[in-house]
């Protein structure tokens, strides 16, 4: 695992809407239960302070209190956190650095806010620094007090796949044709994520079977924006804390540090609010496997084949009669009895899911655990005839027998088909 020489630090703060402070009141800092007593260079006891709606924290105590070093360069005006960066930046404001890289501190709404310096003491914003500090943080309004608690760490195998399933909606995250989206819990590749360490203690790069990662769409720290795929990078909108919770996982990135969850099933990040909505099971597991008669589409044109391909994945849909609607992953279209024909022989095709009954089938066990699948418009089997797909009556001459591998590999127990 790499190490870092020290912790960063991470807070998800409330106090930006907290009210300035009157008479002698004051914010309290407490960090694993100990009060942290801010101090000056000179060892004069400082406070945190509210400025414009924004608090603000001595950056000398809270890094003595964290066992960082801090380094004031007076001729770039430049704090460094933990080792300096080769070459500083001389600007009108104070610059911070941590880990020798240029933090811009911004406030919950994304403005960019300036560090202060006040008799000479250095403060920082604390939201603005908030992802480089690995802890959880609490308001306490009653005594005005800042609870900072270490944050449990999940640790993950590289060499192992996962599956995030939401606690409220019980359905897992899927990579589908329009990106990440909510889907019942097949057990299939599509929905096997690998977790890998980023360069940010505490934080992970959740890695897609497209070889493309999790990533807040646009680098957006704002409510409602999605969490998409993209091309591996190392950017913080890319990197994303899991962290263990009574009752379930949060995750959320380092860029935002907002939690993500099922938005009518898709993903979206959102304000953190007491709701299974942001709660997910990490599963560890094994993608079911395919047989090696498998239903595959020629995305070149309208015609079935049997094979052996990875790109043949096929999602079954229920409804509360028994039947279901099967839809290919790659073209987001369903089996479909072409021009409503209920006549032997005709075409089976895929055409754009409407849950019409030509749409429909039934799924009938056989002894040897395989399975007819009849039409529910037409009454006439799925079969195969010179690679083709069509309805027919039971009849030896063709291939009507399949097994649910040839779909998605559902395990064969999750789906109550009804038997002869």
């Amino acid at each position: 695992m790499k190490k870092f020489l020290v912790f960063t630090l991470i807070f998800m703060l409330l106090l930006s809407s907290v009210s300035a402070l009157a008479g002698s009141d004051y914010i309290t800092v407490v960090i694993d239960g100990v009060e942290l007593v801010p101090k000056d260079v000179n060892g004069n006891i400082v406070r945190p302070i509210l400025q414009n709606g924004t608090t603000y924290l001595p950056v000398r105590a809270v890094a003595g209190a964290l066992n960082l070093t801090i380094e004031w360069d007076s001729a770039t005006k430049s704090v460094f956190i933990n080792g300096a960066p080769e070459n500083a930046e001389k600007t009108d404001v104070v610059n911070v650095y941590i880990n020798g890289e240029k933090i811009i501190p911004m406030d919950i709404n994304g403005n960019v806010v300036n560090p202060i310096l006040k008799d000479g003491t250095t403060y920082l914003p604390i939201r603005a620094i908030s992802e480089h500090f690995n802890k959880t943080v609490s308001w306490e309004q009653e005594t005005h007090t800042v609870i900072l608690t270490s944050r449990e760490i999940t640790e993950f195998e590289e060499n192992k796949t996962y599956a995030f399933v939401n606690k409220a909606s019980g359905k897992a995250i899927s990579l589908t044709d329009k990106g990440l989206e909510l889907t019942d819990f097949y057990h299939y590749s599509f929905q096997g994520f690998k977790v890998t360490e980023s360069d940010t203690e505490g934080y992970y790069y959740i890695t897609a079977s497209n070889g493309k990662n999790f990533d807040v769409n646009g680098n957006s720290k704002n409510v409602g924006a999605s969490i998409i795929t993209y091309n591996p990078g190392t950017a913080d909108n890319q990197k994303f804390a899991i962290e263990k919770t009574e009752d379930g996982y949060l995750i959320y990135a380092l860029s935002s540090l907002l939690p993500i969850e099922d938005s009518a099933g898709m993903l979206k990040q959102n304000e953190k609010r007491e709701s299974l909505v942001q709660k997910w099971d990490v599963v560890e597991f094994t993608p079911v496997e395919k047989a090696a008669n498998t239903l595959c589409y020629e995305l070149t044109a309208d015609t079935f084949a049997l094979a052996d391909e990875d790109s043949c994945q096929w999602i079954l849909t229920s409804n509360t009669d028994g039947e279901y609607i099967i839809t290919n992953m790659g073209t987001n279209k369903s089996l479909d009895v072409a021009n409503n024909s209920k006549t032997s022989g005709d075409p089976i095709i895929t055409y754009a899911t409407s849950g019409d009954p030509n749409q429909r089938w039934t799924f009938e066990k056989q002894e040897d655990n395989t399975y007819l699948i009849k039409s529910v418009h037409s009454n006439l089997y799925l079969s195969v005839s010179d690679g083709k797909l069509i309805h027919t009556e039971l009849n030896e001459a063709y291939k009507q027998n399949w097994t649910l591998a040839s779909f998605i590999a559902v395990p064969l127990e999750s789906i109550p088909a009804p038997t002869n």
